[in-house]
């Protein structure tokens, strides 16, 4: 397990402060922590932001940075923004990298105001071979390694085992990619069970991590 600091994986930011979306020289938002980032086949990344400040005018930024393909939030004090966008080239290197070597993200990552801050988990020679080879682009420092301990504040530890299983089924079979690449009568057949028993576990799931996150 190591404990890194690097740049934030998405740049909406304009005064300084990473942590910070401007729009029309007005604060918007304040990003808290980014809760999953996935890079699409396309080349295109989605992820789920969580931000604090007024997420109707965050929406606006697909109009603002034509990177950002599509953005939509959920409602309440403390919110969460669900954003697609075109990634930078050290960005799609760094989540390619992640993937050949076998390392892990431990969620939610936080943005600090020297950047953003995320645990990696896996073999000590996949993370050695990760650190020396995470692109020039990124900033990054080595903050600690060693044993790994799950944070049992994660909402992913509030989910059953067979909650988990579905979750991972589903994230892998590309059921909350833009575009959807998998329906829940899919996941059925892969899970064997019926298209409602799906349904159910996937509205449990979403809820146990929605509320754990803005409750």
């Amino acid at each position: 397990m190591e404990d890194v600091r690097s740049r934030s994986p998405k740049r909406v930011q304009g005064n300084g402060d990473p942590r910070e979306v401007w729009i029309d020289g007005t604060l918007v938002a304040t990003q808290e922590a980014v809760h999953y980032v996935n890079l699409l086949d396309d080349g295109t990344v989605v992820g789920i932001v969580q931000f604090r400040g007024d997420a109707d005018r965050l929406t606006t930024i697909e109009d603002e940075s034509p990177e950002i393909i599509s953005c939509t939030v959920t409602g309440g004090e403390t919110w969460l923004a669900y954003l697609h966008y075109e990634p930078e080239e050290f960005e799609t290197a760094l989540y390619e990298r992640i993937d050949t070597e076998a390392v892990s993200i431990d969620w939610p990552v936080v943005e600090t105001a020297d950047g953003l801050r995320l645990t990696l988990f896996g073999k000590d020679a996949a993370l050695r071979e990760l650190t020396t080879d995470i692109p020039e682009e990124l900033d990054v420092t080595l903050k600690r390694a060693g044993e790994y301990q799950p944070d049992m504040d994660d909402p992913a530890e509030q989910l059953t085992t067979r909650q988990k299983e579905i979750a991972r089924a589903a994230l892998a079979a590309g059921y909350y990619d833009i575009p959807r690449r998998a329906t829940q009568r899919d996941l059925a057949a892969e899970l064997g069970v019926s298209r409602g028993t799906i349904g159910d576990h996937l509205r449990r799931i979403e809820t146990k991590i929605i509320r754990s996150v803005i409750v």
